[in-house]
C-alpha cells in the first residue's frame, strides 16, 4: 500500500511540475522564477504586504526576500508604498499593469486547472480529498529535508 501510495504521489509530483511550467511560460519574457511567481500570486490574493510576510511566506531571511522584492521592482512587477499611518512601514504591492496583469492570467490559468481537476469528482469525494489532504497537510514538517535528514 505504501509503495502504490508513493507511486501515485511522485506522479502527482511530476503532473504539478508540468503545471509549473506552463505557468512559468507566461514570463518566459521575464525570465521569472517559480519562487518568484509564487510570490506574486501570494501578493495578489492578498494585497499590500509588509516585507516580514514576504520573507515568512517564501520561508527566507529579511535580506533575501529583500533582494527579490529589488528584482521583481525592476521588472516593474511589484512597487513599494509607504504606509500611510506609519512612514517607517514599505508595503509591497502589484503594479497597476505589468503585475496585475501577470496576476490575473497565472490566476486563470490555475483556476481553469482546478475546474477541470475538479469535474472529475462528486461532493462525497471532494470532502473525502479535502479530509485527507488536510491531514496530511499537517503531518509535512515545514523544512521537509531536515526534518528527514534528521530521522536517520
Amino acid at each position: 500500500m505504501t509503495q502504490q501510495f508513493l507511486e501515485v504521489f511522485e506522479f502527482l509530483i511530476v503532473k504539478l511540475q508540468e503545471v509549473d511550467q506552463a505557468c512559468l511560460q507566461l514570463t518566459k519574457n521575464e525570465n521569472i522564477t517559480k519562487q518568484e511567481l509564487s510570490l506574486i500570486g501570494f501578493i495578489g490574493r492578498t494585497g499590500e504586504v509588509i516585507m516580514r510576510e514576504i520573507a515568512e511566506y517564501l520561508e527566507v531571511p529579511y535580506s533575501t526576500a529583500t533582494g527579490i522584492i529589488d528584482k521583481l521592482t525592476q521588472k516593474k512587477l511589484l512597487k513599494r508604498v509607504n504606509s500611510e499611518s506609519d512612514r517607517r512601514t514599505v508595503k509591497v504591492c502589484l503594479t497597476p499593469k505589468k503585475g496585475k496583469e501577470l496576476f490575473e492570467k497565472f490566476s486563470e490559468l490555475r483556476y481553469q486547472l482546478g475546474v477541470r481537476l475538479l469535474k472529475l469528482l462528486d461532493e462525497k469525494d471532494l470532502e473525502d480529498m479535502d479530509r485527507i489532504m488536510n491531514k496530511m497537510i499537517q503531518q509535512i514538517p515545514n523544512r521537509v529535508l531536515g526534518d528527514m535528514v534528521e530521522l536517520e
